[in-house]
């Protein structure tokens, strides 16, 4: 079954998906399952997770941090931004939820390898669609040298990047089997990374939002 971990909806401020078209979109490339991944909040899972569908809805938020985002999966409660991403990381446990590490080595994510390596995650996104290539190597490596699981995601900002990458997990039923798998490490990643036509116009959107909001990070 193929999940993608990582979408971003309206609800983030920087993508053009309505959710509910998120959901056709995701139907229609043959997932299983995503994760919407806004920005600090979970507005956008809400407005969908009651909808008919054939989708395993995972709620969750991208949790923004002064080192970095912080990918809260299985979150119920909204933990605003936070300090630090160990402040993060606790706050996302304390629920019951999961602690990733999203894109690792990709610049505007402000994360660092000292980030990586010294907080306690329970996954780490090695396969990030708009990650190129040699990063997401990188994060793989990471993660098979601090032996946590490796997981997938499109990381979509637009409609038709959505399972572009995704997180691979045996039969599955619910929300909460895709914790306990991914707990487990019983996943694997599969899709594709960032080509280079998309690098240009990742760049200029993210110059573009950059400026947009003042210079600060999301």
């Amino acid at each position: 079954m193929k999940i993608d971990m990582h979408v971003h909806s309206t609800y983030s401020g920087d993508s053009d998906g309505r959710p509910e078209d998120i959901l056709k979109k995701a139907e229609s490339v043959g997932l299983d399952g995503l994760a919407l991944m806004d920005h600090n909040t979970l507005e956008g899972y809400r407005s969908v997770k009651n909808k008919k569908s054939s989708l395993i809805l995972v709620p969750g938020i991208e949790v923004s941090t002064e080192e970095g985002h912080v990918m809260a999966i299985g979150l119920q409660e909204e933990i605003g931004k936070q300090l630090t991403m160990a402040e993060a990381i606790d706050k996302i446990n304390e629920q019951g939820a999961i602690a990733a590490a999203p894109h690792p080595y990709r610049y505007w994510s402000g994360m660092t390898e000292e980030n990586l390596f010294s907080n306690n995650w329970t996954a780490i996104e090695g396969l990030n669609g708009r990650s190129w290539h040699s990063k997401n190597v990188k994060a793989r490596k990471a993660a098979k040298k601090m032996n946590l699981p490796i997981i997938g995601g499109s990381d979509a900002h637009r409609l038709k990047t959505v399972g572009k990458a995704y997180t691979i997990f045996d039969n599955i039923d619910s929300w909460e089997d895709v914790i306990t798998q991914i707990k487990k490490g019983n996943v694997d990643a599969g899709g594709e990374d960032r080509t280079y036509v998309q690098t240009f116009f990742y760049i200029r959107r993210a110059i573009f939002g950059y400026v947009r909001r003042g210079f600060k990070r999301i």
